[in-house]
């Protein structure tokens, strides 16, 4: 399961939050901050993901046309 969180505060309290998310979690992104608009301080974006949990696994499918028939060797 993946979990997308916004943060928005003072840069050094975003960096030391990440730091302790990365302890108990996957994170990916978080590294780029954005200056928050008609506010006070940053916003940063990622997301989590239990270490743990199992990744999605791909299936591979075939493209079959509806009305074509099968051949018979």
């Amino acid at each position: 399961m993946t979990i997308k969180v916004r943060l928005s505060g003072e840069a050094d309290q975003i960096a030391r939050l990440l730091a302790h998310l990365r302890e108990h979690f996957e994170v990916a992104g978080g590294d780029r901050t954005y200056a928050n608009r008609g506010s006070f301080g940053v916003r940063a974006y990622a997301e989590l993901r239990e270490p743990d949990a199992e990744a999605p696994q791909r299936v591979q499918s075939e493209r079959v046309h509806p009305t074509a028939k099968e051949v018979e060797p």
